[in-house]
């Protein structure tokens, strides 16, 4: 654990480095520069050659000989765990911690706080059934009778919430998210399958802040995320030291000062299930406890793309959006400007009059749409949904790739979003 006396240096490199808004952006959001609903985050270019991808010091960097194992502290997609026996399966009571500890119905009971359950997590799912008028746009219906249907029920016709038609994907630690309040966020990722429990084009994930009131309760997280690593991955001891930083922010009561106690920042979904195009959507608890549509973070409504209006944005925010700080508005220029949902069916975001193309790119990228398109060459999602047995497989923009900007076929940048992250895990330990 890091001593008090590291909290001006921490304090700084979260003024620097870190980002204060959800953006899909995740959590959570963060400005989070969070760029997508499953699990992306922005990668500077590859251009200042004396700063690594976090922004943190080469040198730093070199000096440092910590480790961080990418699969065991960052992006936890292995078997042992996500289908654990006893942690992926519920038997509906909270009295148990290990319980269904990583199961979707459990996670959704202890956010829902006091609040009926059931209702809860049917509400939620009823606002796909019909239109909804989201910072002052329509946001049309779509089918979620698929989901609903491929629920199992009770008796009654109640939702069985131990047997949710949804499959754990992956647990991430998004510790690069940290802000002042928080260490970031922890996130779980599950799929949506059918009736026969097939997957689906659907993800849905629920990003929670990693509550800490100071620098000590920070580290303690690096640490204990870091400490991940010394495990063999999927052993028991692993199992039983993730279940330990899980609960810390998805239990009930994580967070007492938020609605239903929860320290869920946002659910956000992504899916081409229920209709064409591709949608993302995102969610919020209101001050009443209940998950309702929110405008989705660093993003504006599609309408905008190519417009005078994004130019005019743009050129105004220019430095910021360069320098990874901008924030999307819910208005701009008397008009709702951010999106209250989002079709992903442009490949990139541009605006006329706008030639700095280092200013377009990291624009586009932090948009819910763009980061899961032509500027990340991905097919719509970070982490795919996976049939029973199989682990999920991860894009490129988290593994590694080079890709081609899609306005200037000259430029290709190298997008390697969990080596950043590893990064920036590697040089806050380190921190002299």
């Amino acid at each position: 654990m890091a001593p008090p006396l590291l909290w001006s240096a921490h304090m700084l490199k979260w003024i620097l480095f870190s980002f204060a808004l959800t953006a899909c952006a995740t959590d959570d959001p963060s400005i989070d520069l969070d760029v997508d609903v499953d699990d992306g985050e922005l990668l500077d270019e590859p251009a200042q050659p004396s700063i690594s991808s976090d922004g943190e010091d080469v040198q730093t960097l070199a000096a440092c000989s910590v480790t961080v194992n990418q699969k065991s502290e960052l992006m936890i997609t292995d078997l042992a765990v996500v289908d654990d026996p006893v942690r992926t399966k519920w038997t509906g009571s909270l009295a148990t911690a290990s319980d269904g500890a990583w199961h979707f119905g459990r996670l959704m009971t202890e956010m829902a706080g006091a609040n009926d359950p059931e209702a809860f997590v049917r509400t939620w799912l009823q606002q796909w059934a019909a239109p909804r008028t989201v910072n002052g746009q329509v946001v049309p219906a779509r089918p979620i009778s698929q989901v609903l249907g491929a629920w199992p029920k009770l008796a009654g016709g109640k939702l069985d919430l131990t047997k949710p038609p949804l499959r754990l994907l992956a647990i991430v630690n998004r510790f690069d998210l940290r802000a002042p309040g928080n260490a970031g966020e922890g996130r779980f990722v599950f799929g949506v399958l059918d009736a026969a429990g097939n997957p689906q084009q659907f993800t849905v994930i629920l990003e929670y802040k990693l509550p800490a009131a100071d620098a000590a309760a920070v580290a303690t997280w690096a640490a204990d995320w870091h400490a991940l690593g010394t495990l063999a991955r999927g052993s028991a001891a692993y199992r039983t030291k993730l279940q330990t930083i899980t609960r810390k922010f998805a239990r009930r009561n994580a967070s007492p000062s938020r609605p239903n106690g929860s320290a869920i920042s946002q659910v956000r979904t992504n899916e081409i299930a229920l209709a064409f195009p591709w949608e993302l959507r995102e969610f919020h608890l209101t001050t009443t406890g209940q998950l309702r549509m929110a405008t989705l973070a660093q993003t504006p409504a599609n309408n905008f793309d190519n417009t005078a209006v994004l130019a005019s944005y743009m050129t105004a925010n220019a430095a910021a959006i360069k320098a990874q700080n901008h924030v999307v508005p819910a208005s701009f220029q008397g008009q709702p400007f951010a999106a209250p949902n989002i079709f992903n069916n442009i490949d990139f975001w541009n605006a006329p009059g706008i030639t700095d193309n280092t200013l377009r790119f990291r624009f586009s990228l932090n948009t819910c749409n763009g980061c899961h398109g032509a500027e990340t060459s991905t097919g719509f999602l970070h982490v795919n949904p996976r049939s029973a047995g199989q682990e999920a497989q991860l894009s490129g923009f988290l593994t590694g790739e080079t890709v081609q900007d899609p306005v200037v076929p000259t430029t290709t940048r190298t997008l390697d979003d969990l080596q950043r992250r590893a990064n920036g895990l590697r040089a806050f330990l380190c921190a002299p």
